[in-house]
């Protein structure tokens, strides 16, 4: 089990992609301002970045801070259900689970103001760049990691919309007094 060093790979990733932090960081004005838009500073420079880095990428399911007047998006992420892998076992001629190999969830909440999402449709243009980094071709780390489902996020701070996007890694351990 890996569980720390793959959160911990995550935040790393989604931190350094200058991408993803505009998208969460720059609220549109009109449909005619991009975040993306290279007059505008990298969020990396920023002077502030620490604090906005802080507010923009959550390791947890915290939004009791999360308020209209930060002008801001937030992502979410944490670990989700762990489950047993299952094994056929043909004597028995039924599964089992297996106590060495297990399936564990990572979950990626997506929080955006209603009203930006009303001009550019920032909820599903995060969710789309969530992927893009989460599966580039160059990342080894991820190779096993796969999409596993995504909803609407019912439970939001006021006049905010999210969505939930789930996604799995098998991960597997030793038995114990086993020497590799």
């Amino acid at each position: 089990m890996k569980i720390v060093k793959t959160i911990n790979e995550f935040y790393h990733l989604l931190v350094n992609d200058e991408k993803l932090l505009r998208l969460l960081y720059y609220m549109p004005k009109d449909t005619g301002d991009d975040p993306l838009d290279p007059l505008k500073m990298n969020v990396s420079q920023l002077p502030e970045k620490d604090h906005i880095l802080q507010n923009v990428l959550v390791i947890g399911d915290k939004t009791n801070d999360l308020a209209l007047e930060t002008n801001t998006c937030r992502i979410c992420f944490y670990t989700g259900s762990r489950i047993p892998q299952k094994n056929y076992l043909k004597s028995i001629n039924q599964f089992t689970d297996n106590p060495y190999s297990s399936t564990q969830q990572y979950i990626f909440d997506i929080y955006t103001p209603a009203s930006a999402n009303n001009i550019d449709f920032r909820l599903d243009w995060l969710g789309e760049v969530l992927n893009e980094v989460l599966f580039q071709e160059d990342i080894e780390e991820f190779g096993d990691l796969r999409f596993h489902s995504g909803l609407p996020i019912t439970t939001v701070p006021n006049g905010f919309i999210g969505y939930r996007w789930t996604y799995i890694m098998p991960s597997g351990q030793q038995p114990m007094g086993f020497k590799s």
